[in-house]
């Protein structure tokens, strides 16, 4: 069984939250088209790290993503014993170690981490260099928010 999800308009984090959300809802085995008209290398980059088979059409100015839900979302995270917070860094696995961190991101406009699922699903998907692409940060605005998540590190 598949649905639809129209995206149209969305900004990329927002867009990949919502998709994130939708496929929460469904059954493994079924599908959902999801209608964007952003820049799908862009989602495609973290569709793909969703680990869910996928198939892109496009269709006059805009692009339809078929996700087909294959799995439940595993939410187990295994430690690891060093830990560096650099351009590698998996978003997910930080905001595990280091919770702070959530408001952190948050402030240099990675909102959609608040939500819980997000933070389960997409954020154990994304580096932190990735997400300075998807927000758009200058340099010095990702060394300055890499700085910030060191310190909570420090201090743990």
């Amino acid at each position: 069984m598949g649905g639809i999800v129209d995206l149209r308009g969305e900004k990329i984090p927002e867009l990949l939250h919502r998709i994130v959300m939708n496929l929460g809802e469904v059954r493994v085995g079924d599908y959902i088209d999801f209608i964007i008209d952003a820049d799908p290398q862009k989602v495609l980059a973290h569709v793909e790290g969703l680990g869910e088979r996928y198939e892109v059409r496009n269709v006059g100015d805009y692009t339809v993503i078929r996700i087909w839900k294959e799995r439940e979302i595993e939410t187990e995270v295994v430690e690891e014993e060093e830990f560096e917070i650099n351009e590698n860094t998996n978003v997910g696995k930080l905001i595990e170690r280091y919770p702070e961190a959530i408001d952190i991101l948050a402030g240099y406009g990675f909102t959609p981490l608040k939500n819980p699922i997000l933070r389960k699903t997409l954020a154990r998907t994304i580096t932190l260099g990735r997400a300075k692409m998807l927000r758009g940060l200058s340099d010095g605005e990702f060394s300055e928010l890499l700085e910030k998540l060191r310190a909570i590190a420090r201090k743990s």
